[in-house]
């Protein structure tokens, strides 16, 4: 059987869902809702969105709004299945409000726990960064010491080579690395001078195969082949000389003319005519159309060095 829904059965003032049976057009009677609560549930949703200090407290106060906002309000009433009157209202709101409570609380520490730990890290982050400026302090004030010791004039020179090593220990950046490879290269240059200036070959040649290893510099190589041409070494001399000379060393080549000279041996003999001319014959009519014969064994020469 088909049914059907008969308008004013139900008083309104009976009824419980008022949006649940609809009659027609002329029986529905208009709702009106108060201006107050548009307004308190306007105030409400804008305290929630600008004061809450989390996202459950701004739902909670959302939900609390939407209780007097006419669309909502039915939808309310639909899902609670209760007429929202003044007392519902105010025992939903409370509730919610009561509920709020401990959330908002709880959030409130949880924030204060979030700036401490923050503060914690930025002041371990400061302490870091003192304590790594004072340490670098204390390296630049050792470093400048050590340099000031080393600018000192001094005929010491393992003494000032002993302060660059303990000078290194407090270099940091690569200029002031370099700077004090420059100065320890000085040093053991002007100490293999005294070295070769006081006969010290041996020593000499031990602290230019240390430069060496470093840096394969001409002049390197020439006082090496000084100290090697000392010790009685020619080709070890040669050896270097032939290098300092690939880079450039004019006095390497002065040296080298010294040590291995250019000289000439006898490979052969030729038959000389008297106008300047060989002749490979021995017997009668050699020289015949070049003036004839003026020595039979006239020597062949070659040029060669004896350390090559």
């Amino acid at each position: 059987m088909k049914r059907r829904y008969v308008s004013g059965l139900i008083s309104p003032g009976k009824k419980i869902f008022k949006d649940v049976f609809h009659g027609t057009s002329n029986q529905t009677l208009a709702k009106k809702f108060p201006w107050w609560q548009i307004l308190l549930s306007s105030c409400i949703m804008l305290f929630a969105f600008v004061f809450a200090n989390n996202l459950l407290s701004g739902l909670i106060l959302a939900s609390i709004s939407s209780l007097f906002i006419p669309p909502t309000e039915a939808k309310w009433e639909n899902m609670l299945r209760v007429k929202l009157d003044a007392k519902v209202k105010l025992f939903i709101t409370v509730l919610l409000i009561v509920f709020s409570i401990p959330v908002s609380i709880a959030s409130h520490h949880f924030q204060l726990q979030k700036e401490k730990e923050k503060a914690q890290l930025e002041l371990a982050a400061q302490q870091k960064k003192a304590l790594e400026d004072k340490n670098e302090a204390v390296r630049k004030d050792s470093l400048n010491y050590y340099l000031k010791l080393l600018a000192a004039p001094t005929k010491n020179i393992e003494r000032s080579l002993r302060l660059i090593d303990r000078a290194n220990t407090f270099a940091k950046f690569s200029d002031e690395i370099d700077l004090l490879s420059d100065k320890r290269n000085t040093l053991r240059s002007n100490q293999i001078d005294l070295f070769i200036k006081q006969g010290n070959y041996s020593d000499a040649l031990g602290t230019l195969d240390n430069l060496i290893a470093h840096n394969k510099d001409a002049d390197h190589y020439y006082r090496r082949a000084i100290c090697y041409q000392k010790l009685k070494q020619p080709q070890a001399a040669v050896n270097d000389l032939n290098r300092a000379m690939e880079l450039g060393s004019t006095a390497a080549q002065r040296l080298y003319n010294v040590i291995n000279p250019l000289r000439k041996r006898i490979i052969g003999y030729v038959t000389r005519c008297c106008d300047g001319t060989t002749s490979d014959a021995r017997g009668r009519g050699a020289c015949s159309w070049h003036g004839g014969v003026c020595n039979w064994n006239d020597p062949i020469y070659e040029e060669y060095r004896q350390y090559e």
